[in-house]
């Protein structure tokens, strides 16, 4: 490795302050240690620890975190100032290796509106109109887990302009999964184009994720039109947090994204389909069709329920239908029971649920009428189903709306939590997703 003459040992060498600023607190974090002693306690190489320390490299924030837990602190609250300041620094070191040194103006043409899209292309990263030698490779978003890491890498997606004025990233699929385009928090002319033909959309902290037409995953990489192949085809997805989950085609196994390329790692077996949201990652059994929930360590998994019609989840709570679908009950993860935590009931009948952290939705036992139930902090003998407009032919819940394509999908309305009022925001669609 070629080192800068008069450079110390491991001194920081990034191609930004930020990394370099990163690469000194990770030297701190790790002082004392050699690199084959990291090597062997972290199973990463020799390589990898020297390129990390002097900031040629981003670590990997689930590593930093790793660390940072490690390392001798001498209370608690002192700790968890180390986790915010790693956080902090990652995030900083991310945001400028994002940033492009000399902006690139968009190809000379129209504004795209939803109903006007061009031809369907397989979703694959875009020519750069940069001369090559400028052209950038697109940056892996790093698996990270904590309440630090989904709060850094929600201020990033908002950097990347993921999100939109309104409060929530909107997205959609064109008619005939003609284009995916992002809504700008405006009206209904306030759509960008950002990729070509998708079947299927998924989007949280982790960022926008897209099935292509070819059925593989395809991450967005925050500028229109770039786009990196993630995952071949598999029978369900769901983003948990910053987390990417895939249950396989053959619903054999379920896997967690690694955060770079194409790497999977198994965490568990045969699945029916997966829910996931920011309580974590769920998963219902092929067999009896109980419920499970991710423990965050391959292949340990607790059964938190037993078969439901439907279940869904909010910023907080999981809720169920029961089979017959008569009753939602929600689970008391708080509260220890065997062999599970119990469940309490919730609201009356319904014929669907959708969750999100601006609330629990449902359409009624006809799927004609649109509900969000009432503020659950009022009491259980409060809590009730209100009516707030039509159902659709899809649901997408954000955090401070909820977003309904119609029935016939030439329209798509959002309905604010705050106001309880709907505004037309766009179409036509074939499907849509808020983050």
């Amino acid at each position: 490795m070629n080192r800068k003459v008069g450079r110390p040992q491991g001194g920081p060498r990034g191609s930004t302050q930020q990394a370099n600023a990163l690469a000194e607190f990770l030297l701190t974090l790790t002082a004392g240690m050699t690199v084959r002693e990291l090597a062997a306690r972290y199973h990463v190489s020799k390589t990898l620890w020297s390129e990390y320390r002097s900031g040629l490299k981003i670590i990997p924030l689930e590593l930093l975190t790793r660390l940072v837990q490690d390392h001798h602190a001498p209370d608690e609250r002192t700790r968890h100032g180390h986790m915010e300041t790693a956080a902090q620094l990652h995030a900083a070191a991310l945001e400028a290796a994002h940033r492009d040194p000399v902006p690139v103006a968009p190809p000379s043409r129209p504004s795209p509106t939803m109903a006007a899209v061009e031809d369907a292309a397989v979703m694959e990263p875009a020519a750069s109109p940069e001369p090559p030698e400028r052209r950038r490779r697109p940056r892996p978003l790093y698996l990270v887990g904590g309440g630090a890491a989904i709060a850094v890498l929600t201020v990033l997606a908002l950097l990347l302009g993921w999100g939109s004025p309104s409060g929530d990233a909107v997205f959609a699929v064109g008619p005939g999964g003609d284009g995916v385009f992002r809504w700008d928090g405006t009206d209904a002319a306030g759509w960008t184009r950002i990729g070509d033909g998708a079947k299927r959309l998924h989007s949280g902290p982790a960022g926008l994720f897209a099935t292509g037409t070819d059925d593989r995953l395809y991450r967005y990489e925050g500028r229109p039109g770039h786009w990196s192949l993630i995952s071949e085809p598999g029978g369900d997805f769901a983003v948990s947090g910053v987390h990417v989950f895939r249950l396989a085609a053959d619903h054999q196994s379920v896997a967690v994204w690694n955060g770079h390329g194409t790497s999977w790692t198994t965490i568990g077996g045969p699945a029916a389909r997966l829910y996931g949201g920011e309580p974590g990652l769920f998963a219902t059994n092929p067999v009896e069709g109980w419920i499970f929930r991710y423990s965050g360590r391959p292949f340990a998994w607790d059964r938190v329920g037993t078969a439901g019609a439907s279940f869904a989840l909010t910023d907080r709570h999981l809720y169920g239908l029961t089979p017959e679908r008569a009753l939602v009950n929600r689970w008391l993860s708080d509260v220890p029971s065997a062999p599970w935590p119990p469940w309490t009931y919730a609201a009356g009948p319904a014929a669907e649920l959708y969750g999100g952290p601006a609330g629990l939705f449902s359409t009624d036992p006809s799927r004609t009428r649109l509900r969000v139930l009432t503020d659950v902090t009022t009491g259980l003998a409060d809590q009730s189903w209100q009516d707030i407009g039509p159902a659709g032919a899809e649901v997408a819940v954000g955090r401070e709306a909820v977003f309904v394509l119609t029935e016939d999908r030439s329209r798509i309305l959002r309905w604010s939590a705050g106001s309880g009022t709907w505004q037309h925001i766009g179409g036509p669609a074939q499907t849509l997703a808020a983050g």
